[in-house]
């Protein structure tokens, strides 16, 4: 008689040898393996590009659909107009920003590229003077400067730039396939994101057969709840980000327009894309524009730091926490963490998605803590540790 017992084992040890002979394989072979796996992922790359497209126009879409549902009960007619509004929507902005906003950000470069040797030079009088003032043994040499300006090599710099901002898969891109095909894998990106939209119940549907089957019932329970926790976190952090560094562009530029501040679309500009970093961002855009200001008009230095200030404070304390809300309630450390941790991991990508993934490792970190604490009868509070009756 066959002993179903032995036969489990014996299949158990084979799966175990398996199992640590594949692990050994990708340890001894970890940069081969890690470059195939890379190579096979990036095969998908207009998948990824689509995603992300769709995560972002489905944020206003399923607004407008809430709208168009009020009158329409008919799904497909309904999520037809909610797309299409969107889309129209999308398209005003872009044209709105490339015949009103890039004309005036490429009137103020190529008059600070024209006049870059006067502004250096009153920039340099100025700190001179300054530390002769203050009787400072340092001054800064002129001709160094302009010397490296005239020898500056701007393609290098762009191409450095590209790097530090996490472009090197993009410049990978460019070479590797050419323009043509980076604009094929856009076209095919936002078709796909059509389609996403267009089906997102259903593709959602799909996905968690897919992990339900992959991990069983239970896991995928766990995996589900963390994917909606996520998709909060993430929907939330985006939105409000976005409409509040578009709010806090207008603000600046109303206020640079007003006290006639030079190049006023320009530094809104500097400050609301880089207050799309969370925390210090806005403070160094700040930084860059007041160069920029303290090198053509000095005097103005003040007004604009004056104005900053007052328009900062406001948005940060009234139009932030009403935009952003509640949609990422951890600590300022942890905001810190997270951008140093992901700015270094992932370049400047990192740093905008750094919160939201703080947020959603914090939340589940904490369930996860809070459970286990409880299912051991364990309390902690400020000031003890408490070992609880059943």
């Amino acid at each position: 008689m066959i002993d179903k017992t032995h036969i489990v084992k014996n299949n158990k040890t084979m799966l175990y040898i398996t199992y640590a002979i594949v692990l050994a394989f990708i340890v001894f072979n970890f940069n081969t393996v890690f470059s195939i796996i890379g190579y096979i992922l990036s095969l998908a790359t207009p998948l990824y590009i689509a995603i992300i497209i769709a995560f972002i126009l489905n944020i206003p879409m399923r607004k407008i659909e809430h709208l168009y549902g009020k009158k329409i009960k008919k799904r497909g007619l309904k999520r037809g107009l909610a797309m299409a509004t969107t889309l129209i929507l999308a398209l005003l902005l872009i044209v709105l920003f490339s015949s009103f906003i890039i004309p005036r950000l490429g009137e103020s470069i190529t008059l600070i590229i024209t006049n870059i040797f006067n502004y250096a030079n009153r920039l340099v009088t100025l700190v001179n003077d300054t530390m002769a003032k203050f009787h400072v043994n340092y001054a800064i040499n002129y001709d160094s400067i302009q010397q490296g300006l005239a020898t500056l090599d701007l393609n290098n710099f762009l191409s450095k730039s590209g790097d530090l901002l996490g472009n090197a898969g993009i410049n990978l891109l460019f070479q590797s396939i050419g323009i043509f095909g980076f604009f094929i894998n856009v076209i095919t990106s936002f078709i796909m994101s059509l389609y996403l939209l267009a089906n997102k119940e259903t593709h959602l549907r799909q996905l968690k057969k897919i992990v339900t089957f992959l991990f069983g019932y239970k896991e995928s329970l766990v995996i589900f709840d963390i994917g909606a926790e996520a998709n909060h976190y993430f929907n939330g952090f985006v939105s409000g980000q976005l409409l509040e560094c578009c709010i806090l562009t207008s603000l600046m530029y109303a206020g640079f327009r007003l006290t006639g501040l030079p190049f006023p679309e320009l530094i809104a500009f500097i400050i609301g894309l880089a207050s799309l970093v969370p925390m210090f961002g806005g403070f160094v855009g700040f930084g860059i524009s007041f160069i920029l200001v303290l090198a053509v008009e000095p005097t103005q230095a003040i007004i604009f730091t004056i104005c900053f200030v007052i328009i900062q404070q406001f948005e940060a304390n009234i139009i932030y926490p009403r935009v952003v809300g509640g949609a990422v309630g951890i600590s300022g450390l942890y905001v810190l963490l997270s951008l140093v941790v992901f700015g270094n991991l992932f370049g400047f990508f990192g740093l905008l998605i750094a919160v939201p993934s703080m947020a959603l490792i914090y939340a589940v970190g904490s369930r996860f803590i809070n459970i286990s604490l409880y299912r051991n009868h364990i309390e902690v509070t400020d000031k003890s540790i408490k070992k609880m009756s059943d």
